[in-house]
């Protein structure tokens, strides 16, 4: 996971909004990450500017939003602590929607050991030969606070 120099959680949120407007929908406009960040499109553009002055995006006004290679290599790695988290938090039984809302929140103030420890952890859980044992009482015990019994 690659170490990304500090930004704010706001850099961040538009960074990670416009890698996925740009995947899904092959284009990055105001208007989108206007409507994905529910902001107006005056902020909008005012952080696309210091966006570019910080050499992580390539914007001219009423053109096409496109990241540069860092701010693509930032929005990745962005993208994969989301990814991680949020995936390790479904691996608890944290609901869908609640996971990819906690994973939002989380990507931001997690160190990237805890994180790489996350992922460590939901790889060795993949790969234990006892992990669904594992897995199914830890959900036996969330459910009735008690461990399962022993057949």
């Amino acid at each position: 996971m690659k170490t990304n120099p500090r930004l704010s959680q706001s850099v961040e949120d538009y960074l990670e909004t416009m890698y996925c407007l740009g995947k899904d929908k092959g284009e990055i406009k105001v208007k989108d990450i206007s409507q994905a960040l529910d902001v107006k499109p005056p902020s909008v553009v005012e952080a696309v500017q210091k966006l570019s002055q910080m050499g992580l995006v390539s914007y001219q006004r009423y053109r096409e939003i496109k990241l540069t290679s860092e701010g693509m290599q930032i929005a990745e790695g962005i993208m994969e602590r989301h990814t991680v988290l949020e995936e390790f938090l479904n691996l608890l039984g944290v609901e869908v929607e609640v996971a990819g809302d906690d994973a939002c929140a989380m990507e931001h103030v997690l160190s990237k050991p805890t994180i790489c420890n996350l992922k460590s952890f939901a790889e060795f859980l993949e790969i234990y030969p006892h992990a669904t044992e594992f897995m199914e009482a830890f959900h036996y015990y969330q459910k009735h606070g008690t461990l399962p019994d022993k057949d």
